[in-house]
């Protein structure tokens, strides 16, 4: 019998619930890299059917999460301050800690000019959310166009 995105993330979210204090949560990003797509697909299009493959892939992956493996190691990312950063078993997860520091330091007042160093953190989530807030807005759009 097949499932639904709704169903499934349910029934992740069941099994999850004895080891992770965000078993929804971590459910939800699971699915969603089997899937390949963004968190807004699973509340468009919850009556949708996982394929055979999709579901065993999904399966594959909770018994990961329920085996302690962080969500971030298992899909090989983390957002950051709107960053999607790559991050393996050999990269420090960014934390809410870490937005926390980014927080203090941009409360610091810190010159748009001035130099960061952000050595031996993992990702470099702290040096690219900070250089990240400090590019001028027309500037950004300009990049992103």
């Amino acid at each position: 019998m097949n499932q639904t995105l709704e169903q499934a993330v349910a029934a992740g979210a069941n099994l999850l619930a004895q080891s992770s204090e965000s078993a929804k949560l971590d459910a939800q990003v699971l699915l969603l890299h089997v899937l390949d797509k963004p968190r807004s697909y699973l509340f468009a299009w919850p009556e949708r059917l996982l394929s055979t493959e999709q579901k065993h892939s999904f399966d594959t992956l909770c018994a990961r999460r329920l085996n302690g493996e962080p969500v971030a190691h298992i899909t090989g990312q983390r957002e950051f301050w709107s960053l999607t950063l790559e991050v393996n078993a050999t990269t420090l997860i960014p934390r809410p800690d870490t937005e926390t520091l980014v927080e203090a330091a941009l409360g610091l007042g810190i010159s748009k000019n001035a130099k960061v160093l952000d050595l031996g953190t993992g990702t470099g989530a702290i040096a690219l959310a900070l250089s990240l807030i400090h590019i001028s807005e027309p500037t950004r759009q300009a990049e992103i166009s």
